[in-house]
């Protein structure tokens, strides 16, 4: 009677309306019809509708689907399950049906209740639910799934080894040539591919952001997977997923060469909100990382991780012999550019000092602010004349800057520079030394050049 009464009262409404007799035949309705209102009783026979509704919120596309929950005066509903469901709102059935029925109508017209993905999505289920226990085997397949990709998150620090492990559990499912990843943070960018493909780094980044609604512009970008030695991929049957976190973007993942969507699309619809907490941790790892390690105010590495970079290298130095360089730069007459012009003017010289040493660097180089107008910089298997090359390029660069629109003067800023090579003998504060003592030098020589301890 109940089930009539609303069927009837919806269609007058204007609603197309689809009706099941049990828990099990409401499920199988569903994946046929994909409505964007589901209206069910608490009890029926086969299937509750708790059990209902958090089968169906555990696919993504059926996050924004209407469910109202019908209860008896008599039924007694644990609250803590009824608030946990996933139903945006349960009614008690009353006396006055008339006053019930307008409620179910106004809440089945709320336009922010639709159902998302195309129909076609589900026609993988070609074998209807047959009892309780096939939806909560489905159901169990879904969080075993889910807790898998979850689980990755125990190489945290190791963002590429996790991106390939998610790209090897998709490959269980469906298909597909190449998986394109962009994770995407203020601070950073980061693209992978799998597998390794020959597009610049460029082009791909263009291709990724062009899939986002709103993307970011990060301070840096890094990519993985992507060499000058392979073959150009042309990106032109491609399947993309945004990876949300409550409704915010932290990246995309596009797929290209897929053998069947259907199956692909299915697996990423139950996972999507997974792979999104995924994105979304790596994300915050990312930053705050970047916060304890990266000198706000040049963007290079701060002294803390410089020094271990250091102590580091000297450790695989003495049982390897791998030599290297360090240098230690210092800005020439910066106590004046800030008694000049203002502290707010002398960081923008160190801010700029900064983008230039990382533009300027080689990869396997390394640099960080040791501390005020203070730079000291790695040159990884590296001799004492290949470091100098480096330090004079960089010194380049430095010159041809517009110093004068930063500070209203044509006099260019320089810095003088020391370099000294690692031995066995030295330890960590040995060879700072050092280089301070080549520094030193170059000071009393004039400044604006590099001298070598």
């Amino acid at each position: 009677m109940w089930r009539n009464s609303i069927k009837i009262a919806l269609e007058k409404a204007g609603f197309t309306v689809e009706t099941a007799v049990d828990g099990i035949d409401a499920l199988n309705r569903f994946f046929q019809f994909l409505p964007d209102v589901v209206v069910t009783d608490y009890l029926m026979p086969r299937m509750n509708a708790i059990q209902l509704t958090q089968l169906l919120r555990s696919y993504s596309s059926f996050k924004n689907v209407g469910i109202l929950i019908l209860t008896g005066t008599s039924d007694r509903v644990n609250g803590f399950w009824a608030h946990k469901s996933g139903a945006n709102m349960f009614l008690k059935k009353s006396e006055n049906l008339k006053e019930l029925l307008s409620k179910i109508i106004k809440f089945s017209e709320n336009e922010s209740f639709y159902c998302d993905w195309h129909r076609d999505v589900y026609k993988i289920h070609r074998e209807p639910f047959g009892e309780l226990s096939d939806a909560l085997e489905e159901k169990l397949k879904i969080e075993a799934i889910n807790r898998e990709i979850l689980s990755f998150l125990e190489n945290l620090e190791d963002e590429e080894r996790i991106i390939k492990r998610v790209t090897a559990l998709m490959k269980e499912f469906s298909r597909f040539n190449i998986a394109l990843w962009l994770l995407i943070s203020p601070t950073a960018g980061r693209i992978y591919s799998f597998p390794h493909i020959g597009n610049l780094s460029e082009e791909l980044r263009k291709l990724l952001l062009g899939k986002m609604i709103g993307p970011l512009t990060p301070s840096e970008w890094h990519a993985k997977g992507i060499s000058p030695k392979l073959q150009p991929v042309k990106f032109k049957d491609v399947s993309v997923f945004p990876l949300k976190s409550s409704g915010t973007e932290h990246g995309v993942v596009l797929i290209e060469g897929v053998e069947n969507k259907g199956s692909l699309e299915y697996f990423m619809d139950y996972t999507l909100e997974s792979m999104g907490l995924l994105a979304y941790t790596l994300n915050i790892f990312w930053e705050q990382r970047a916060a304890s390690e990266i000198d706000f105010l040049t963007s290079l590495y701060s002294r803390r991780v410089g020094i271990a970079k250091l102590k580091e290298l000297l450790a695989l130095h003495k049982r390897t012999n791998i030599p290297f360089v360090v240098g230690m730069l210092d800005i020439d007459d910066f106590k004046v550019i800030n008694d000049s012009y203002g502290h707010n003017v002398g960081d923008a010289v160190l801010r700029e000092f900064g983008r230039i040493i990382k533009h300027s660097l080689r990869e396997t180089d390394f640099a960080f602010r040791y501390g005020g107008e203070e730079f000291l910089l790695i040159f990884q298997a590296s001799n004492l004349e290949e470091a100098r090359n480096a330090i004079e390029r960089l010194r380049k660069n430095f010159f041809d800057v517009n110093w004068k629109g930063l500070l209203g003067t044509d006099t260019p800023v320089t810095f003088s520079a020391g370099l000294a090579a690692a031995n066995r003998d030295m330890d960590l504060y040995d060879i700072i030394e050092k280089a301070d003592r080549a520094l030193y030098k170059a000071k009393a020589s004039g400044k604006n050049c590099v001298k070598i301890e």
